[in-house]
């Protein structure tokens, strides 16, 4: 039988189509990808065109909380400081309330005016007292966690009630009077209560809030 040879053209016409559909092929597929990437680019844009927003966290931004004093009137000054047993004599007695011919040590601060002033809330919390003292008039607590509490008492007016939820700088009432010998018509006594011990007003107005927890 006589064999058929191939002719010399047809080897190198056959490598060349195999190569030419190989390259096809490839730059198909790749097409196809870059489809499917590009598509997906969209979406992206897309969402965030749609209103949502990426979490950033931008920390100029974070304002850490501050603890207010009770007022904002320019016009209150201190009529007696805290008592402390650490303190010289001198501003010990300087931290005594005069009662019924009895010295009493001063368990806040007693602020006073010339003027009526707002009682406003030092901190965020919730109104868990709303009262009256035969000595120190009428009073609202807030308590702010469960180891933390202020209390604001001499108050003539009083703008929240039990179970009100208060934030820094709620009005809490108006100054008001007490039975304390010499002291003005407009006061303020300003207590806080840390683990049921009484605390420096002073000291507490610098103090971080999340080491009060």
């Amino acid at each position: 039988m006589k064999k058929r040879k191939l002719k010399g053209f047809v080897l190198p016409t056959v490598y060349v189509l195999v190569i030419g559909v190989l390259f096809i092929s490839v730059s198909f597929l790749g097409s196809a990808l870059q489809n499917q990437l590009n598509y997906a680019s969209d979406l992206s844009v897309g969402a965030l065109e749609d209103g949502v927003t990426p979490v950033i966290k931008n920390e100029e931004n974070v304002e850490s909380a501050v603890i207010k004093k009770p007022f904002t009137s320019e016009s209150v000054s201190v009529s007696k400081s805290y008592y402390s047993k650490d303190d010289d004599e001198a501003t010990q007695q300087g931290s005594l309330v005069y009662y019924e011919q009895t010295y009493l040590q001063n368990s806040g601060i007693l602020y006073s005016s010339n003027e009526v002033f707002d009682c406003l809330s030092v901190y965020d919390g919730t109104v868990t007292n709303v009262s009256e003292d035969e000595i120190l008039g009428k009073f609202v607590e807030v308590t702010h966690n469960p180891n933390l509490k202020t209390v604001y008492y001499s108050l003539s007016e009083v703008n929240v009630k039990k179970d009100d939820l208060v934030t820094t700088g709620s009005l809490i009432g108006k100054s008001g009077d007490n039975l304390l010998d010499g002291e003005t018509e407009n006061c303020l006594l300003f207590e806080v209560y840390y683990n049921g011990n009484t605390i420096d007003p002073d000291t507490f107005y610098t103090m971080n809030i999340e080491d009060l927890n």
